[in-house]
């Protein structure tokens, strides 16, 4: 189990995380990046999960510039307000609160990012926009089509779900044509399908993409 702790990033701006580290000496970083409901306790179980496989795991707060210490669950009214929330993030903010948690995951080795959804987005983003990124996996990530056309400096594995109609397998294609150094995976499998708090969890589609996911970290970092 991990403990939140607060980072400043260059701005002045203070924001929570959630930290936690691998029993014995780290693979290396991971910066697990929040869906639209915050850092909450599917967030923090992900990010424990990478430290039980090894990696030094940060989770920033990243809408902690609009609403500190968001903690959201599934219902219609969470997903209301964590799209809110979202619709008033700035890209330039985002990253200046991602660079400062990469800093502190670099402290145990070459750090990978990974993301779900609103995440899965931010992730891509990093990749392409901040330096010291090794590996970078995204999950649905609802900004891809937003962000298709920025080309990532880092290798990218992108995980879609086949049942998803928020972000089309399509996207899949269009992006590899894009991008061809890139990986993706479709699974027969809805949004949010990593998520066991929710009702689109997919057990076998979770299980394999971590296999890969974990597979990419051990390869990169």
């Amino acid at each position: 189990m991990g403990a939140m702790t607060s980072l400043t990033a260059a701005d002045g701006h203070r924001l929570a995380a959630y930290v936690t580290e691998p029993k014995g000496a780290p693979k290396g970083g991971v910066v697990v990046i929040q869906e639209i409901f915050g850092v909450n306790g599917h967030i923090k179980s992900v990010a424990d999960g990478f430290a039980a496989d090894g990696y030094y795991a940060v989770a920033p707060a990243l809408f902690d510039r609009v609403q500190p210490n968001v903690d959201l669950g599934y219902s219609p009214d969470d997903i209301a307000k964590g799209k809110d929330i979202r619709g008033k993030m700035v890209w330039d903010s985002v990253l200046q609160d991602c660079a400062v948690a990469l800093a502190l995951a670099s402290k145990a080795g070459r750090v990978g990012t990974t993301g779900y959804c609103f995440g899965g987005g931010v992730t891509w983003k990093m990749a392409t926009s901040l330096a010291g990124v090794a590996a970078s996996v995204g999950y649905y990530g609802g900004p891809w089509g937003e962000l298709k056309a920025e080309a990532p400096k880092a290798p990218c594995l992108l995980h879609f779900g086949a049942l998803d109609k928020m972000i089309p397998t399509s996207l899949a294609d269009e992006m590899k044509a894009l991008h061809p150094s890139i990986t993706t995976h479709v699974y027969d499998a809805d949004h949010g399908f990593n998520c066991d708090q929710r009702a689109t969890y997919n057990a076998t589609a979770a299980v394999i993409a971590r296999r890969r996911t974990l597979a990419f970290f051990e390869a990169l970092l």
